[in-house]
């Protein structure tokens, strides 16, 4: 098998509001907004059938690229095992401010291992853990 390096580029997630996105990842966690701009309904209808211009938010932090397109009316699936993980130096201070504005805090625990998240004002689930 031949070997090839890959990278991940960016990961890209719904979000209704572009105001609740902004507050998610740029005053939560930390990341910067590099971009805006919008999807046209051309392309976005050819890439993921939705049939109407898609404003989107580009955020950058330490390597890391996240796409959010802002749609109001799509809907997430149910069950959604979807979601991205991050490695937080900050972690306490992340739960805080998510708690502070009303994003939602789940705690899993089995045994001696605990998993966190955090679910964005528009559902998307993000791990968290302590670096």
């Amino acid at each position: 098998m031949v070997k090839y390096s890959m990278l991940l580029n960016h990961v890209g997630i719904i979000n209704k509001c572009k105001e609740q996105a902004v507050q998610s990842y740029r005053d939560i966690l930390g990341f910067e907004i590099t971009k805006e701009a919008t999807v046209p309904q051309e392309l976005s209808g050819q890439l993921f059938a939705v049939s109407r211009d898609i404003p989107m938010l580009v955020f950058k932090r330490d390597g890391i690229k996240i796409e959010v397109f802002v749609c109001p009316d799509c809907e997430q699936p149910s069950p959604d095992f979807r979601h991205i993980g991050f490695l937080l130096e900050n972690f306490s201070e992340i739960i805080e401010r998510a708690q502070q504005v009303g994003i939602e805090l789940i705690i899993g625990k089995i045994k001696e291992k605990t998993v966190y998240f955090i679910k964005d004002f528009s559902g998307n689930l993000i791990e968290i853990k302590r670096k």
